[in-house]
């Protein structure tokens, strides 16, 4: 399987709102894209031809494969056996494993315990009278989940056994997963990637700042604990350790008011938290997406400078806009897509310097979140 050069057709396979700043890059460096995607997501606007049909359809996605010289998924809503078919099709550089680790919660978690790392008390259930006695073992609060991955349905959080109808409605459909609650005395993220040339690197880790559960903004620190630093990069590295393929992993892991650290998520897709621009590390995190679609190397990415990753939501538009004008220094980054989930972010702000407290300090007296 060889490097991909500029020219090349790249067609994507997903409709993450952050497909823009692929595409963008892929511009850039002499690439064509086309896109594929369903019809309630959201549309790049930049791309060179576009596809709209259902992941389900394994006729119009083995058609859009052979119009193109790689596929890059990016999307857990693809069966994993349709993605084999694609990948003999044409080039396909991302991992089978992670693929199927990202699109079922059973396997991720049996795969976390496989390797001796933490996870939190779960089981899975496929009737309604299995919830209780499962809900009496791991304790309450609970996150109910579909086991596989579905777009339709967000985790519902159960609190006591007086459970309401979305419940009942989501375990009927199909099997759930349901998973004790981890009160997070910190949330971190972490990238960690091997490119065709099987060198592998850890982005920057991240400390996301949620409020009502919603990204408010993610650190990127020189200064984090280098004890903390030390776990986390050896989570990481084990996971990839287990992971082949040239392929980019997101993993997210809460830190228990005990200490310990659990991971809550493996993922194939890139974090919103980790669109680094290129005055944060040597290569743009879009830039990385695009190297491992077409097979390039990648660089090793250490922290520039700190920085911050802040989400643009619909609600911010207005103030975003205004603060384009007042804060030159800042990075404004707009998604050039139309459609989709009006609740994704739209946008990112990155600030960079030399402390991320002042850079938490300035983003909080320029009123963007009031």
């Amino acid at each position: 399987m060889s490097q991909l050069l500029p020219g090349s057709i790249i067609g994507i396979i997903g409709g993450i709102s952050q497909i823009s700043s692929i595409i963008l890059m892929a511009k850039r460096l002499g690439y064509r894209i086309y896109h594929f995607r369903e019809e309630d997501e959201p549309s790049a606007l930049l791309a060179d031809k576009e596809v709209i049909a259902r992941y389900s359809d394994r006729q119009a996605l083995s058609e859009f494969a052979v119009q193109v010289d790689t596929i890059y998924v990016l999307t857990n809503a693809i069966e994993i056996d349709t993605i084999i078919t694609l990948s003999g099709k044409t080039r396909y550089y991302q991992s089978f494993e992670l693929a199927e680790i990202s699109q079922n919660r059973m396997v991720e978690k049996l795969f976390l315990e496989e390797h001796a790392i933490n996870v939190a008390p779960y089981g899975m259930i496929t009737s309604i009278g299995e919830l209780p006695s499962l809900l009496s073992s791991i304790g309450f609060p609970a996150v109910l989940e579909t086991n596989r991955f579905d777009k339709k349905h967000k985790g519902i959080m159960i609190y006591d056994h007086d459970m309401d109808d979305h419940v009942f409605q989501l375990v009927e459909e199909q099997s759930c997963m349901v998973t004790a609650f981890v009160p997070g005395q910190r949330h971190f993220s972490m990238t960690i990637l091997r490119d065709y040339e099987d060198h592998i690197t850890i982005l920057p880790i991240t400390e996301d700042v949620y409020v009502d559960g919603k990204l408010k903004y993610a650190i990127a620190s020189k200064r984090m604990n280098p004890e903390w630093v030390g776990e986390l990069r050896t989570i990481a590295s084990k996971i990839m350790r287990s992971i082949s393929g040239s392929t980019l992993v997101s993993i997210q892991v809460v830190m228990a008011k005990s200490g310990i650290f659990y991971v809550t998520k493996v993922d194939q897709l890139p974090f919103l938290q980790h669109q680094f621009s290129a005055r944060q590390i040597p290569q743009s995190f879009s830039e990385i997406v695009l190297r491992l679609a077409t097979g390039l190397g990648v660089l090793e990415s250490g922290l520039i400078e700190e920085g911050l990753i802040v989400p643009i939501y619909q609600e911010m538009l207005e103030k975003a806009h205004i603060l384009t004008v007042i804060k030159p220094h800042w990075e404004f980054e707009y998604f050039q897509v139309e459609g989709g989930n009006p609740k994704e972010a739209v946008g990112v702000i990155r600030l960079t310097g030399a402390s991320s407290v002042d850079l938490v300090n300035e983003l909080e007296l320029s009123g963007l979140h009031d």
